[in-house]
């Protein structure tokens, strides 16, 4: 049965706060810890269980289990971040970070920048490539499942709510229509029997892409493959889009798999976004003041002259370029 606020789990490790909300497949819930802090735990939902057959049931748990175990492996700065798994009475539960922060399908206003734009992007194709690395798909990536969490006063993507579950729906049904997100989803996850792939991830980016630099949600790919629906070029709806990105953008949303890249890695560098490097910590320029200072006393002579000795700092040209955009571009009201 579901929990309700109160409820505690592992002994009273976890107490529910409320419910986050629920899906065909899944129920989400906010809880804390004993330490007080808060958590996001995701559970199979139980009137889907109830309307299976035993062997259904066994079969969806372990395909839950398997991959969340899989995605505690899957570390890095722009996916939520999971813990170690447990089992409460009949219900297997994945633990993950709660990010506190509000998606980029709420942005307002619903348009970015291109550089604010990329540079989202960029954090997520870089997630996802640690998450394909571990032999896994999102296969849900949209903008309402990218948060934005405030870093040391930078704004960030996290990539949260991998589709756990979605390849079952084909042990259960002919397509996958419940579990779509129209626009995003690309026309091969409405196909029974189709096995994901890298590609897919790459259309679902694509159409993130598409909508943050246009503040509209691309045609549904099913549409456009049985129904002739045009997709709109991205730059006839913005036309201060530059040419790479619009054409990186269409490729990626080829209805055909086989014509989209193969990697993430191969898409990103579409748009000249090349692989993340760390990025220096920031100078303490008080200490290499005071160093100066001292250095100067030393030399006797020299320290008379600090007076009128100029200290260089870095100009803002200079800087290294932020990964992340500013507070004001990606901050809504």
């Amino acid at each position: 049965m579901a929990w309700v606020a109160g409820d505690q789990l592992q002994g009273g490790k976890y107490t529910i706060e409320k419910e986050l909300g629920r899906g065909r497949f899944g129920i989400t819930y906010l809880v804390k810890n004993r330490n007080s802090d808060r958590l996001v735990i995701k559970t199979l939902n139980d009137n889907l269980l109830q309307s299976l057959s035993q062997p259904e049931r066994a079969r969806l748990e372990t395909m839950f289990w398997q991959e969340a175990v899989n995605l505690t492996r899957c570390q890095h700065q722009h996916i939520v971040q999971f813990r170690t798994p447990f089992k409460e009475g009949d219900y297997p539960c994945l633990v993950m970070e709660y990010v506190d922060g509000v998606s980029l399908a709420d942005l307002r206003p619903p348009k970015l920048s291109e550089p604010d734009a990329l540079c989202y992007i960029q954090q997520i194709g870089e997630a996802l490539i640690v998450v394909h690395k571990n032999g896994l798909i999102h296969r849900d990536v949209h903008p309402g499942n990218i948060l934005l969490r405030n870093r040391e006063g930078l704004s960030e993507a996290v990539l949260i709510d991998f589709g756990l579950a979605l390849d079952f729906d084909h042990i259960l049904t002919t397509s996958r229509t419940k579990e779509v997100s129209d626009g995003f989803t690309p026309p091969e996850l409405y196909a029974k029997g189709t096995i994901t792939h890298v590609y897919s991830d790459i259309y679902s980016l694509a159409a993130t892409l598409y909508k943050l630099l246009t503040g509209k949600t691309p045609v549904d790919a099913i549409n456009r493959k049985l129904n002739g629906e045009h997709l709109v070029s991205p730059k006839d709806l913005n036309p201060q889009i530059s040419d790479r990105t619009n054409r990186a953008i269409l490729t990626g949303m080829k209805l055909d798999f086989q014509q989209r890249p193969q990697s993430m890695r191969e898409w990103l560098d579409s748009l000249r976004l090349t692989e993340e490097t760390p990025q220096p910590n920031p100078i303490n320029w008080t200490l290499v003041i005071a160093a100066i200072a001292a250095f100067g006393g030393l030399l006797g002579g020299i320290g008379a002259m600090a007076g009128w000795i100029p200290i260089f700092k870095p100009s803002p040209s200079s800087s290294p370029p932020s990964l992340s955009p500013s507070p004001s571009t990606s901050k809504t009201p």
